[in-house]
């Protein structure tokens, strides 16, 4: 708690047992507004940061294309590098989207997740942690190579 320090300093007695035993109460809608399964903070960021992550591999496909499309045409359209930047991104995470979020299929994960040991989970946190890194690296070959294929 960030604010923690404030009551203990500058609250007297009896509104800082009032301030802490509000703080108490509150407690359990912070749990649930930070982790509930299917519409808490966590969720809704878990699911940005996959769509993120996701388009990041798709997006190498969309500088590639780009670079050659200049390099064809020199002057584009705004809409056709939108265009270029949309299809692949749309394409690829439709199915990544419907195969985990759509109907709240990640609540069935969540208890397979429950119901296994901490070896597993390390794996998973491993796999989480590359698919993330390789999502970066992704995005970065796709600007080089654009790069690339421009300056050549």
């Amino acid at each position: 708690m960030l604010l923690s320090p404030i009551p203990k300093y500058l609250f007297t007695e009896n509104y800082r047992k009032k301030c802490y035993e509000n703080r108490e109460k509150q407690k359990p809608l912070l749990d649930d507004y930070f982790n509930n399964k299917v519409n808490g903070f966590h969720i809704g960021m878990a699911n940005h940061l996959f769509g993120s992550f996701y388009s990041c591999y798709s997006l190498l496909i969309s500088f590639i294309v780009l670079a050659k499309l200049l390099r064809i045409y020199e002057d584009l359209n705004k809409f056709i590098v939108l265009i270029t930047f949309a299809i692949p991104i749309i394409v690829a995470y439709i199915p990544a989207y419907t195969a985990v979020f759509k109907n709240d299929r990640y609540l069935k994960y969540f208890k397979q997740f429950e119901n296994e040991d901490e070896n597993w989970h390390k794996k998973w946190k491993r796999i989480t942690i590359t698919f993330c890194i390789g999502g970066v690296i992704a995005l970065l070959l796709g600007i080089v190579l654009a790069w690339v294929i421009l300056l050549s």
